[in-house]
């Protein structure tokens, strides 16, 4: 019930985040979902992003992840911005960064660390389903690697 509450929390304040870069010109908001691994606690992932235009080709990347660990729980929320590299084909390169929040609990023991994200993926498409694959190191006071994809609708 906790975890689903944060979750809940979580999307909402992506939402939120979201809301506030809108222009009502040209609002290019999407909603994805996504899943992977974290590399350094060999546990998987499932989350959900925003992706929205905030220039030509840049993009604020708002995301939720929440880890399958196996005792206590885990999840990040993330505010990247991410920059998509000019491409003539359907196949879109892309670098950037931005800040992490990554939450752990078990029992008795909380521990909340804010970080900094790398992320590099591509974009296997620019139509109204984006499939993509990502690789984030967040650097925190444990760093961690994580390989992930996803679909942008």
């Amino acid at each position: 019930m906790k975890a689903r509450n944060m979750l809940m929390a979580a999307l909402f304040l992506a939402a939120l985040i979201g809301g506030v870069f809108v222009n009502e010109a040209e609002a290019q908001t999407r909603f994805g979902v996504r899943g992977g691994i974290y590399m350094d606690r060999d546990e998987p992932f499932v989350g959900a992003h925003f992706a929205h235009a905030v220039q030509k080709q840049w993009q604020f990347n708002p995301s939720f992840e929440y880890v399958l660990v196996e005792r206590g729980s885990l999840f990040s929320i993330n505010a990247d911005l991410r920059y998509v590299l000019p491409s003539r084909s359907s196949t879109a390169f892309w670098l950037g960064g931005g800040l992490g929040i990554s939450h752990f609990s078990f029992r008795d023991f909380n521990k909340t660390d804010l970080g900094l994200n790398l992320i590099t993926g591509v974009d296997f498409g620019r139509g109204p389903m984006t499939p993509f694959v990502q690789v984030k190191v967040m650097v925190l006071d444990d760093t961690e690697l994580v390989l992930g994809g996803g679909l942008t609708f």
